[in-house]
């Protein structure tokens, strides 16, 4: 082979090895594109459950509230109890 082989053989395969690079690069970058656009869809379904689920940690405080009327509702019972006692001994406390 003579030098202008050898010069024509390496223009080629750097000819080559750009396209080879420069075709990778394309793919980073689409492969980049779509984790953007996946990555978007992910955050909307992700606030999408938080809005969904917000109503679930309401219930721990709806239940204290509840808990709260209870303990009223049975003081006021046992007050109510006690001034029927008082009022007609015998009858309102019950058996």
């Amino acid at each position: 082979m003579t030098a202008e082989q050898w010069w024509g053989l390496g223009y080629v395969v750097g000819v080559v090895a750009v396209l080879v690079v420069a075709a990778l690069l394309i793919a980073i970058l689409l492969v980049a594109r779509n984790i953007e656009r996946l990555a978007g869809q992910a955050l909307r379904v992700a606030w999408e459950i938080k809005s969904a689920t917000r109503p679930i940690w309401s219930l721990a405080d709806a239940n204290d509230l509840v808990e709260d009327i209870a303990g009223t509702v049975l003081s006021i019972e046992s007050q109510v109890t006690t001034i029927a006692d008082e009022i007609s001994p015998g009858t309102a406390g019950g058996p």
